[in-house]
């Protein structure tokens, strides 16, 4: 990047490290264009030891060779890092001689390796499929009510979750999410940086041994975000249900045997929605950006947890990591501008970027 001064300074060996992360002091800078550029400045070098400490973490590079008639005609580099910044603390800051110096420590480590930047996030809940086999004993439909109204009593207690609204309304169907969004604007409508949360749970019965038959759940938990993306989560849980009496039925339980199953059945659905929520809380806010004359901006903002200090790097694959600031910050559109200014606006049209806080 040709505003950045890409040199890595490690000041001291790793400060700690395990199998899959590595604590380490790094040095970015960058200069300063005039005295009304320094807290610019000041965010250039941390986005230069930002990624230079990702780049110590492993880093992935593809090579491309252009042809033109069997003739190469340039040849492409693309750097990414493979290592992501788990957390970070500003170590020293200085601006003199025009140029400005961030020290910080970092640690880094693959995706899921522990430690992380909560966000905030905004969350609408659509209404839970809930699937209950006739076969299934009678007990099996209030349970699959129970849990969903757990998952969403503890959505609703999660730190750094808004929920803006839990609705009646059925989820959006597969490969259907623009019409079904166009069609429920103004009451249900999934904003960019938002994300939806669909329930849906099946109770069934399946062979269980040579005569035996057991109760099943699959809860799968949909994350839905507001520019079409989703990710299904699913926990399957079963439990042997009594034999058959006399007149062929499955035998009846007392309440206390029932009580029983149903806590073996649903007593991981609590936490195993804790945990994953933690995961999505611990995803930097990802989002594709707009330009239009000459204007960079995405339709994220406070809401969702960022800052004036946070820093936009570019996540698509095939294309090397560039880094953006935010010049302008509202509750729901940031406005960038590139850290490289050889880098025009239209180079980031439709371009997908993470956030970083800077200042955590």
């Amino acid at each position: 990047m040709r505003a950045l001064a890409l040199s890595l300074c490690l000041l001291a060996p790793p400060v700690a490290a395990t199998a899959q992360t590595l604590v380490i002091d790094v040095t970015g800078q960058a200069l300063q264009n005039s005295t009304d550029d320094q807290d610019s400045a000041r965010r250039r070098a941390l986005a230069d030891a930002l990624l230079q400490a990702a780049m110590a973490g492993g880093a992935k590079v593809t090579g491309h060779s252009v042809l033109d008639k069997a003739r190469i005609t340039s040849d492409l580099v693309i750097v990414r890092p493979v290592g992501r910044v788990l957390g970070h603390q500003v170590l020293a800051q200085s601006c003199a001689g025009g140029v400005c110096q961030v020290t910080i420590r970092a640690t880094v480590g693959p995706e899921g390796a522990g430690g992380c930047q909560n966000r905030k996030m905004q969350v609408i809940a659509y209404a839970p499929e809930i699937r209950v086999s006739s076969s299934a004993p009678a007990w099996a439909e209030p349970l699959a009510q129970r849990i969903s109204r757990t998952i969403l009593e503890r959505l609703a207690r999660t730190r750094d979750v808004t929920v803006k609204q839990i609705t009646n309304r059925p989820p959006p169907r597969q490969g259907q999410t623009s019409d079904y969004l166009t069609l429920t604007q103004g009451s249900v409508h999934l904003n960019p940086g938002d994300q939806g949360l669909v329930l849906r749970i099946d109770m069934n019965t399946e062979a269980a041994g040579l005569s035996g038959k057991a109760l099943t759940l699959d809860l799968d938990i949909t994350f839905l975000g507001g520019q079409g993306e989703s990710k299904t989560y699913r926990l399957h849980r079963a439990v042997k249900l009594p034999g058959v009496s006399p007149l062929g039925r499955v035998a009846e339980l007392a309440k206390p045997g029932r009580d029983r199953l149903a806590a073996d059945l649903a007593g991981e659905a609590e936490p195993y929605f804790a945990d994953l929520m933690q995961q999505k809380l611990c995803e930097p806010v990802s989002i594709v950006l707009s330009v239009s004359g000459g204007t960079i901006s995405a339709p994220v903002g406070r809401a969702q947890g960022l800052t004036r200090g946070a820093i936009a790097f570019t996540a698509d694959r095939n294309a090397s990591t560039e880094m953006l600031e935010i010049v302008e910050l509202g509750a729901e559109r940031v406005v960038l501008r590139p850290l490289d200014p050889g880098q025009p606006a239209s180079a980031f049209a439709g371009r997908p970027v993470q956030f970083l806080e800077s200042d955590p």
